[in-house]
């Protein structure tokens, strides 16, 4: 499935500032400096009363084709994209608010930003017109509600530059105004751009790089806004990959799956002191089935397109075995404090970490090398594979939707903690997160904290036909308790059996270090994730002063 090999740096302990800069040219990471070719928006917001605003800008002075998705926060599908085709230096904006037009309340995109598109937007040129696009995409998937559009996530990738001058004339702006945004549909209609990857992407040259973005998540009545920088990825892919989006069998291409790059690299503090750069190969993309292709295709879906077959760089560069962030709460001098954590799972969709349904395990009781019983017990699967159970839970079942654990990691100002309350195995039941977009609300029990409201205003209904505690009939997993703490942080962890690792097959390791130095190390173990907090409160007494807050998540590996 994929290999490893260790480049040695000898980088001493007190320098890993410095060695983490010395990125690979040839590995997909996160670049901490804001550019890339794709970018991830790891949360919107159209609840009522919410609007988020995205500027998305090309910092380059060539002229690119890019492709914007937004996602819907259930199950990740793509609900509206289409195609920006920007000048050097070109800016686009877009707002997403809620739609009532069709009297179903659900998640739109307005612009009035005239760089060419394909379809067309805002192509009207008095600079007062705008267009609306609702995200009734939905309709083409089941099990899928408009509710489930109202929040969400923004992907951005750079499908390739332009290399045809009479495109890159016409989208250039003079005055404005794009000199002729029709050569895109002309380009496309005389077969001076195609769909397809490398040569095959007609017109198109390989992406550079250079997108940056920001997004600014607005609370209309309350004057409060959380702003929000994009994951900016580097060293995605080497080749253009052109597709239309009225394409139904390749829409969702390109996708953070399908880049031509397959490895990722990290940097590794080994048990001597010294630093390590680890390059990971990662290879063909595994289905749990074991079937080898693309990671949607797989799905046997007819109305599925394709999405790629790479998925496990990206997973990696966002891999995460713990979250960690900070809480405010306090009700005091009339701050009114309030939290919520958005964690988004953004390769949940293309099957990493995510199998369907509830697995029943069988609950085993270890034994002695006499073969005597120890009283102690294990999770075993129909193929001998052995689970802690407080990786699962009491009762042995394997949940395909994600789970994650506080446990007595919740803390005051003051090192004062406190257990989580719904964590596996202090109750019943495991911490489940079933969304791919996820919203924990934090509460307090001081008297004076009003828990009538949640800063993000996130639907938390119980989901239909979720065997789980519920909580008045919302989800009790999620809300986070933090007894009487008002202020304080919180680490977040997933059991240790979410190991990129374990998870595919054939693992090789090259190097100094032994074989198994790196393969049953931390590295390959947590979840994709993203996500923050957004704080708000009041500035003083005066309850109309509001502030909000977006601290991103820290990562602990």
């Amino acid at each position: 499935m994929f290999k490893k090999k260790k480049i040695a740096l000898g980088v001493a302990a007190g320098l890993v500032g410095l060695a983490g800069i010395m990125s690979s040219a040839q590995a997909v990471h996160i670049n901490n400096d804001g550019t890339g070719q794709a970018l991830l928006f790891p949360y919107f917001n159209a609840q009522e009363g919410y609007v988020t605003n995205i500027n998305l800008i090309n910092s380059t002075d060539e002229t690119k084709a890019v492709r914007i998705r937004f996602r819907e926060g259930k199950e990740s599908k793509d609900v509206l994209d289409f195609n920006l085709y920007m000048s050097p230096e070109d800016v686009w904006t877009g707002s997403i608010k809620m739609d009532t037009s069709t009297g179903t309340p659900m998640g739109s995109v307005t612009t009035t930003d005239h760089t060419c598109a394909l379809p067309a937007l805002a192509s009207c040129k008095d600079g007062k017109c705008s267009v609306t696009e609702p995200f009734d995409g939905y309709e083409y998937y089941s099990g899928l509600s408009p509710s489930d559009t109202l929040e969400g996530y923004v992907e951005v990738i750079e499908m390739g530059v332009v290399t045809d001058s009479t495109v890159q004339y016409g989208v250039l702006h003079q005055r404005g105004e794009p000199n002729n945004c029709g050569v895109i549909a002309d380009a496309w209609y005389r077969n001076t751009f195609s769909t397809g990857k490398g040569a095959a992407a007609k017109g198109l040259g390989a992406p550079t790089g250079g997108l940056m973005g920001s997004s600014a998540i607005l609370n209309v009545p309350e004057g409060t806004a959380f702003a929000v920088d994009p994951i900016a990825f580097e060293n995605y892919t080497a080749e253009a990959h052109h597709t239309r989006p009225d394409d139904t069998k390749n829409f969702d291409l390109p996708s953070l799956a399908s880049g031509t790059i397959t490895t990722s690299e990290i940097m590794v503090k080994k048990d001597d002191g010294t630093v390590d750069m680890v390059v990971t190969d990662w290879k063909k993309y595994h289905h749990p089935n074991g079937t080898i292709g693309d990671a949607c295709l797989l799905d046997n879906d007819p109305k599925t397109p394709a999405c790629g077959d790479n998925p496990y760089p990206v997973a990696h560069a966002l891999l995460a075995s713990n979250i960690m962030n900070e809480y405010f709460l306090d009700p005091t001098d009339g701050y009114d404090g309030h939290t919520d954590w958005v964690v988004t799972f953004p390769m949940r969709k293309l099957g990493v970490f995510n199998q369907d349904g509830i697995t029943q395990l069988t609950k085993t009781e270890l034994k002695n090398d006499a073969g005597y019983p120890t009283g102690e017990y294990v999770c075993v699967t129909s193929t001998g594979e052995e689970y802690p159970m407080e990786d699962v839970n009491p009762d042995c079942k394997l949940y395909g939707d994600v789970q994650v654990a506080f446990g007595e990691e919740i803390f005051d100002r003051e090192e004062g903690r406190v257990k989580d309350a719904n964590f596996s195995p202090y109750s019943a039941y495991p911490r489940v997160l079933e969304r791919e977009v996820n919203v924990l609300s934090f509460i307090s029990t001081d008297p004076s904290y009003d828990d009538s409201r949640t800063v993000l205003s996130s639907d938390h209904t119980l989901p239909e036909g979720k065997a789980h505690a519920d909580l008045g009939g919302l989800d009790v997993d999620d809300f986070v308790f933090t007894d009487a703490f008002v202020s304080g942080w919180a680490r977040m962890r997933f059991p240790a059996w979410y190991n990129l690792s374990a998870w595919v097959d054939d693992i090789n390791v090259y190097g100094a270090a032994p074989d198994s130095y790196y393969s049953d190390s931390f590295i390959y173990q947590g979840v994709p994730a993203a996500g923050f907090a957004a704080i708000e409160g009041n500035v003083s007494q005066n309850a109309g002063a509001r502030f909000g807050d977006a601290i991103p998540h820290k990562v602990q590996r």
